[in-house]
């Protein structure tokens, strides 16, 4: 990943690039923004440039043997930090025993979110955290010699999952590191972060990638039409990484579809017993999987809406969508298109936080009980 892959933020390229390019790098920055933003991709690109032994003006050459080391995310002075899930049996126990995993994540895209980080860890529902051997484990690190006479570089993803006796262990070499040894935090949520380690970094902030752009990236790079590619824009809200999740999920829209009709057939019958067995199913998938099941039924509904009251003239749908929401969408209408949306928007982000799912399922049946007999 280099700084011309880094999809947008041009002005945060520039300054990032002036910090080097000047002398003017700070030893603790904290990159900020939402997930899919690209500021963990920008922070693979800052870092392969730092330590490009033959740089051009605007960016890494991509071919000395340090960019080849970072094309691989195997620079021996470069060292990565990320919530694991700790396991005695398995011995997890810090992110060295969880590397190989993550380096694999990062290398298909470093547009990369936790839910997946969790799915791929094997539990969508359990939560990671950067604990205290991690830290004894940063501090051993940074403290050996550069191997190769530059820079040391830790990059901890998502440091607001660092706990307190991890973060107090950090404390002193953040505020007073070895010679030429660079931090830097990636974070969605800064919030998270404790003051004492947030006052002691250099703040850059990272906005969500506009529609516009990710609908570019996604027609040069993912061969899609341009009314698709929009769309999925759309539907991503900023984050490169969801747009991606939802192109690797077209493959299961048939079984979705399947599992949609069952759920609004047993919402509009109010059919309790069959809708628990329905919720006890979809809850036993990954999160991730419920995720994608949701803005799928977020996507039908919108169908249903359009074709309701245009004559399916503006839908993009397949034959078997199209031939149920031709039966479906009498039952969406302006009467209750706003909460269906409201609900599963709600859903969403609750089970981005990591709500029982079925619990949240049944919640939002029972809810589109009512709705679905709005006419």
């Amino acid at each position: 990943m280099s700084f011309k892959e880094v999809i947008g933020h041009h002005q945060l390229k520039k300054n990032l690039l002036a910090t080097i390019n000047n002398n003017k790098v700070s030893h603790a920055q904290l990159f900020c923004g939402p997930e899919g933003s690209g500021h963990f991709a920008m922070a693979i690109a800052y870092v392969k440039y730092l330590l490009c032994s033959e740089p051009k003006e605007n960016d890494c050459c991509d071919s000395c043997a340090s960019c080849i080391k970072m094309n691989q995310l195997s620079h021996p002075d470069v060292h990565f930090s990320f919530p694991i899930h700790l396991s005695k049996t398995n011995k997890v126990e810090k992110s060295d025993d969880s590397l190989i995993e993550f380096r694999e994540m990062c290398l298909k895209s470093p547009y990369i979110g936790l839910s997946s980080w969790n799915e791929q860890q094997g539990n969508p529902n359990k939560q990671g955290i950067i604990a205290v051997k991690e830290g004894e484990a940063i501090i051993k690190k940074l403290g050996l010699k550069s191997f190769e006479g530059g820079y040391k570089v830790l990059i901890m993803w998502l440091p607001e999952l660092m706990n307190n006796e991890a973060a107090n262990k950090l404390l002193k070499i953040i505020e007073e590191p070895p010679k030429k040894t660079l931090f830097i935090l990636v974070s969605d949520t800064k919030e998270g972060i404790l003051d004492t380690i947030l006052s002691r970094t250099q703040c850059i902030n990272f906005n969500g990638l506009s529609d516009e752009v990710i609908a570019d990236e996604l027609k040069k790079n993912s061969a899609i039409a341009t009314e698709k590619a929009v769309h999925i824009a759309q539907l991503s809200e900023g984050n490169f990484h969801k747009a991606l999740s939802l192109i690797d999920n077209e493959n299961k829209d048939q079984i979705f579809l399947s599992m949609f009709i069952d759920w609004m057939r047993l919402c509009y019958t109010r059919n309790i017993s069959a809708t628990i067995d329905w919720v006890d199913d979809i809850a036993s998938s990954g999160r991730e999987q419920q995720k994608a099941f949701l803005i799928f039924t977020l996507e039908m509904f919108r169908q249903a809406i359009i074709g309701h009251y245009s004559s399916n003239t503006l839908t993009i749908l397949t034959s078997d969508q199209e031939k149920f929401l031709n039966k479906f969408s009498p039952f969406i209408n302006h009467l209750n298109i706003i909460g269906l949306n409201d609900t599963i928007n709600k859903a969403y982000y609750h089970l981005e936080r990591n709500a029982n799912p079925k619990v949240l399922l049944l919640d939002v049946s029972l809810k589109f009980y009512a709705l679905l007999k709005k006419q």
